[in-house]
C-alpha cells in the first residue's frame, strides 16, 4: 500500500498534500499540524474516532471532506470522508482523485472498507470466537485491515511507552498475535473456512458478471456500446460549447465597453442578486426546521416511552406495597367455610418504597425535560417561520423594484447571449448523458479487474487449502530471520549486549534480556525496541500481508541530543542522549525505504535527513491548512 495524495477540501479551499513511495519527512513547529496529516490518513482508512473540530479550528473554518488516494498492489483508488457530517459512510473511487468526476463511487461503513483493504491485499480475514461479554454465549469478531494496520501507525502517544501496538487496550491487545500470524500468513485456518471463504469468492464472481451484463446492456440500449465513438462524440459536444463561451465572452466584452450601461443596471443586478440571497437563506430557514421537527419526532418516541415505563413503575409498586396477600381469606375445599390466611407471609421487598419513589421522580424529570426540550424547539420552529414571513415580504418589494427597473434596463446583447445560453445549456444536458455512459464503461472495467483478482484470489485460496501443513516449518524459518534482523538493529542503537533478547515465539512481542517491551521502564530502550522489531517485521519478505507502510510520529522525543536543537537542559534516565544512535535510526529507515513507504513527522530532523523533507510547517497561517496554498484560487 502506498499513500499517493491527502487532499482537504472545503466549499472555497483545496490542499494537497503528494507523497513519494520512499521516506517523507513532514518537520516544522509545534501545533504547525503535521501530526494532523497522519491523524487524516488514518481517518480515512477506518478510523473510529473523527477529527476533533474544537482543536482544530481552521481545518474546521476551511474543510468539510478529506479524500485519500492510495495505491495497493498497482491499482489506484480514492477514500473519501466527510468530517462534519456523515462520519460512519466511507465513499470509494476506483480511479485517481483526479477522475473522480468521470467514476461511481461505492458507498461503504468501516467493516466493507476493512474487507475491501484486505481483499486488495489478497488477505483473507480472521474470525474469532469468543464468549459475549457478561454471558456465556459465543460470537465471533473479525480481525482484519484495522488490526494489521497497529503495525504501521504509530503515534506519538504509543511510541517508546508500554501503549506499543495498543497494549493499554485490552480488547486490542489480545489480538496483536493473530494479526501478527495474518502478516505472515501463518493463522491456521481451518479447511471449512477456507472452503466457505472459496465459496463466497466463487459467489461474487458470478454476482459480478452479471452486474456487468446489465450494464452492457444499458450501453447497448444507449446506443453507445463503441468507447472511442463515445469518446469522440463527448469530445464534440466539448468543443461546441467552448466555441459558444468564447463567443459568448465576446458579446459580454462588447456590451461591457458600451457607454450606454447607465447606473440603472448596476441597480437592477444588485437588486436580482439581492432577491437570489433571499431565496437561498429561505430555503437554508426551511432545511433548519425540517431538522428541528425531526428532533421533536424523536423527543415524542422518548416521552412515549417515558410514559410506558413510568406506568410499569407504578404498577410494580402497587403489587408490592398495596396488595396484602395475608389479608385475603381462604375457603376450605371440603366445608367450604372461611379460613384465616395465615400460610402466606409477606416476603421482604427487595425495593424499599423510598427506591420507588426515587425512580419515579427521575422518570418524572426526564419527562419534564424532554417536555422543555419540545417547548424550546416548538418556540424555535416559530421564531424561524416569523423570519420567514419577513424574508418573503422583503422578497415581493425587491420584486416590484426590479419589475420597475428592467423597462428601462438597456441590455442591447441580451437576445444573443440568452440564445448563446439556451445552447450551451442543451449541449451540456446531452453532452451529460454521454459522461453517464463513460462513467458505466468505467464501471464495468471496475468489475472486470475485480473479476479478474477474484479468481486469482480463488486459486490461492485453493493453493492455501492444500499447502496447511506447511506453516510449522516457515514459521521456525520466519522466526529465525526476525530475530537476527532484531538484534542486528538493536545493535546499531548501540545495545551491544543481546543476551537473552529475542522475539516472543507465542506473543511476538520483542524481548531484551529477558524483559518485554512491556515491562522496561526507559522511553528511550522502549523506542529501540518498537523500531527495531517493526524495521524486522516490514523488510522480512514473508511478510506478505504487511501493507509496507511506516507512519511514526516524534521519534526524538526520547532522544534528546538533536544537534540542530539546543542541548536538553534537563537530565532524564529515560532519555538517550546520543545523537549517532538517533542518526543511526534514520539510516534504518532509508534502508527500510527501498522496500516501504515511510512517512516521519517531526519538529526538526537531522540535517543528513533533509533530502527527505517533503513539507515544513510553521506554527499559524503557514502551517497545514494555509490559505495562501489554496489551490482552487492558483486554477
Amino acid at each position: 500500500m502506498i499513500i499517493k495524495k491527502l487532499i482537504v477540501q472545503g466549499i472555497s479551499y483545496q490542499r494537497t498534500i503528494d507523497f513519494s513511495k520512499g521516506l517523507n519527512i513532514i518537520s516544522g513547529e509545534k501545533t504547525s499540524g503535521k501530526s494532523l496529516v497522519l491523524s487524516l490518513i488514518d481517518y480515512c482508512l477506518g478510523k473510529d474516532r473523527g477529527i476533533s473540530l474544537k482543536v482544530q479550528t481552521e481545518l474546521a473554518a476551511n474543510v468539510d471532506f478529506i479524500f485519500l488516494e492510495i495505491e495497493i498492489n498497482q491499482e489506484i483508488f480514492t477514500v473519501f470522508r466527510g468530517i462534519k457530517k456523515d462520519l460512519s459512510i466511507f465513499w470509494l473511487y476506483y480511479c485517481k482523485f483526479d477522475g473522480i468526476n468521470e467514476y461511481i463511487p461505492e458507498k461503504l461503513n468501516k467493516k466493507e472498507l476493512q474487507a475491501f483493504l484486505m481483499k486488495k491485499m489478497g488477505a483473507m480475514e480472521f474470525k474469532k470466537t469468543k464468549n459475549k461479554a457478561r454471558s456465556n454465549e459465543l460470537t465471533t469478531e473479525t480481525i482484519s485491515f484495522r488490526d494489521i494496520y497497529r503495525y504501521c501507525f504509530i503515534n506519538q502517544h504509543d511510541l517508546g511507552t508500554h501503549n506499543f501496538l495498543s497494549h493499554n487496550e485490552p480488547m486490542k491487545r489480545y489480538k496483536n498475535p493473530i494479526s501478527f500470524e495474518m502478516i505472515f500468513d501463518l493463522v491456521n485456518f481451518s479447511q471449512n473456512e477456507l472452503q466457505t471463504e472459496i465459496a463466497k469468492v466463487q459467489n461474487q464472481i458470478i454476482d459480478n458478471e452479471k452486474k456487468i451484463d446489465n450494464l452492457e446492456g444499458y450501453l447497448n440500449q444507449r446506443g453507445n456500446t463503441d468507447y472511442s465513438d463515445l469518446l469522440d462524440q463527448i469530445g464534440n459536444y466539448d468543443d461546441q460549447i467552448d466555441e459558444l463561451l468564447q463567443r459568448k465572452n465576446k458579446i459580454i466584452r462588447r456590451q461591457n465597453e458600451e457607454n450606454e450601461l447607465a447606473t440603472s443596471n448596476r441597480d437592477y443586478i444588485l437588486l436580482n442578486s439581492e432577491i437570489n440571497e433571499l431565496d437561498s437563506e429561505i430555503e437554508q430557514i426551511k432545511n433548519q426546521i425540517k431538522d428541528i421537527q425531526l428532533g421533536i419526532t424523536s423527543n415524542g418516541l422518548l416521552l412515549s416511552d417515558y410514559h410506558s415505563e413510568m406506568k410499569d413503575i407504578k404498577t410494580t409498586e402497587e403489587i408490592n406495597y398495596k396488595l396484602k396477600i395475608s389479608e385475603h381469606e381462604l375457603t376450605c375445599p371440603l366445608c367450604n367455610s372461611k379460613v384465616k390466611n395465615d400460610l402466606h407471609q409477606e416476603q421482604n421487598k427487595k425495593t424499599s418504597p423510598e427506591n420507588f419513589k426515587y425512580i419515579l421522580k427521575d422518570i418524572q424529570n426526564k419527562i419534564k425535560m424532554v417536555n422543555e426540550v419540545m417547548d424550546t424547539s416548538k418556540e424555535k420552529i416559530s421564531e424561524l417561520q416569523t423570519q420567514i414571513k419577513k424574508k418573503k415580504r422583503k422578497k415581493e418589494i425587491l420584486s416590484l423594484a426590479l419589475s420597475e427597473f428592467s423597462k428601462d434596463v438597456h441590455t442591447p446583447f441580451l437576445p444573443q447571449l440568452n440564445s448563446i445560453n439556451v445552447n450551451i445549456n442543451n449541449l451540456e444536458k446531452d453532452r451529460e448523458i454521454l459522461l453517464e455512459s463513460k462513467r458505466v464503461f468505467n464501471k464495468i472495467n471496475e468489475l472486470s479487474n475485480i473479476v479478474e483478482n477474484d479468481k486469482i484470489q480463488l486459486e490461492a485460496l485453493k493453493v492455501k487449502l492444500k499447502a496447511m501443513d506447511e506453516k510449522s516449518k516457515r514459521k521456525n524459518q520466519i522466526m529465525n530471520e526476525l530475530n537476527r534482523v532484531y538484534l542486528s538493529n538493536m545493535k546499531k542503537m548501540k545495545y551491544y549486549d543481546t543476551t537473552d533478547s529475542f522475539i516472543d515465539e507465542e506473543d511476538y512481542i520483542p524481548y531484551y534480556k529477558n524483559a518485554s517491551v512491556y515491562e522496561h521502564e526507559s522511553g528511550g530502550l522502549l523506542e529501540c525496541m518498537q523500531l527495531s522489531f517493526l524495521d524486522a517485521v516490514i523488510s522480512n519478505s514473508s511478510a506478505i500481508f504487511h501493507p509496507k507502510l511506516l507512519i511514526l510520529d516524534s521519534i526524538s522525543k526520547y532522544f534528546g541530543t538533536n544537534k540542530n536543537e539546543q542541548s536538553v537542559q534537563v537530565e532524564d534516565e529515560h532519555v538517550i542522549n546520543d545523537p549517532e544512535v538517533y542518526l543511526n535510526i534514520y539510516y534504518m529507515l532509508v534502508e527500510l525505504s527501498k522496500k516501504a513507504q515511510i512517512i516521519v513527522v517531526e519538529n526538526t530532523p537531522p540535517e543528513e535527513m533533509l533530502q527527505f523533507v517533503k513539507y515544513s510547517f510553521r506554527d499559524g497561517e503557514k502551517g497545514f491548512i494555509d490559505l495562501s496554498k489554496n489551490e482552487f484560487l492558483s486554477n
